[in-house]
């Protein structure tokens, strides 16, 4: 045990370089010529930016001096915006972690209450609720996206389309800023957390029937408890494989936020990296795929140590 502690770490860090080594060797090789507003000015912005395509034989030792300044946040001046790519990222990143957190809030709480709700009341109003969600797992976030612009955004008028803020928004107000922010993020929420609330409710019902044909479950049932007592000793039991799944969610809530951003024009680096990747901006493709690399790789190492030390299941099995 003490051995895998260790280990894991070192075989996450050597997959992400490998990773990076590999993207960074697409961007430069496969990514074609760089669109600029002005067209004379390629050389000059590119030389500026230190982002002059490497030959085959210069890639490892071009990755390992690109890689010592993105440690450092440095990754040069975007070919596109002229701004260093760090001052055009990092503020927008902030409102993609909120969006993330937004969804993440969303999907674990409504998987938690889908799921138990399921798993005390299948078969009766299990079966057509759970047929609903496989048909909203099936949905693509652009799809579901378009759908809820179209019902909620532009023919309801409830929700605004677009954002993070609203245009007369007061400075000087922050219980308005932050309930206008929230109201922003309701839409791109829901489109990004939809499959995620699925999969969670599907794993939350199958660890709570799991846990209910327990033999300690029968006896406390037996012993005559309230069924307040013995769903509180099911849900203390059945928490901590749920937790262990935080960490599966985020890569796939990372990748879907580029679609997301996109839909919605949301001011976040996924929407970013969609502008980057139209222009072939180099060194913010890099960057966000750096920084989104990062959050999935902490996802699976948190998703790892919970896994490990949290589990009932795996520290018995250690033990």
């Amino acid at each position: 045990m003490k051995h895998a502690t260790w280990k894991s770490p070192l075989i996450y860090l050597l997959s992400f370089l490998v990773v990076m080594f590999l993207i960074f060797i697409l961007v430069y090789r496969v990514g074609g010529e760089t669109v600029l507003p002005n067209s004379a000015d390629l050389s000059l912005q590119i030389k500026n930016s230190g982002v002059n395509p490497p030959r085959v034989e210069e890639m490892p030792g071009a990755y390992l001096k690109w890689l010592a300044k993105a440690v450092r946040l440095e990754f040069g001046t975007s070919l596109s915006w002229h701004r260093p790519v760090s001052e055009l990222i990092l503020p927008r990143l902030w409102n993609s972690i909120l969006l993330n957190l937004f969804s993440l809030f969303l999907i674990f709480s409504g998987g938690l209450t889908l799921g138990s709700f399921l798993a005390y009341h299948t078969p009766q109003a299990g079966h057509p609720l759970e047929s609903l969600l496989y048909l909203l797992y099936a949905i693509p976030d652009f799809v579901l996206g378009v759908g809820l612009l179209s019902i909620f955004a532009f023919h309801l008028h409830w929700f605004p389309s677009c954002c993070l803020h609203s245009f007369n928004l007061h400075v000087n107000a922050p219980l308005q800023n932050t309930a206008d922010v929230l109201y922003h993020l309701v839409l791109p929420g829901v489109t990004l957390s939809a499959s995620g609330i699925v999969f969670i409710t599907r794993f939350t019902k199958s660890s709570l029937d799991e846990i209910l044909n327990a033999p300690f479950v029968f006896a406390l049932k037996s012993r005559g408890l309230p069924r307040r007592i013995v769903l509180r000793h099911v849900l203390k039991n059945g928490i901590f494989p749920f937790l262990t799944m935080a960490g599966f969610i985020i890569p796939a809530i990372v990748s879907g936020a580029v679609v997301v951003e996109s839909l919605f024009s949301f001011p976040g680096i996924g929407k970013t990296f969609f502008d980057a990747v139209l222009t072939r901006d180099y060194p913010v493709i890099l960057a966000v795929v750096f920084i989104d690399t990062l959050f999935v790789f902490f996802g699976l190492i948190t998703s790892n140590f919970l896994y490990r030390h949290f589990d009932p299941r795996v520290k018995n099995a250690n033990s």
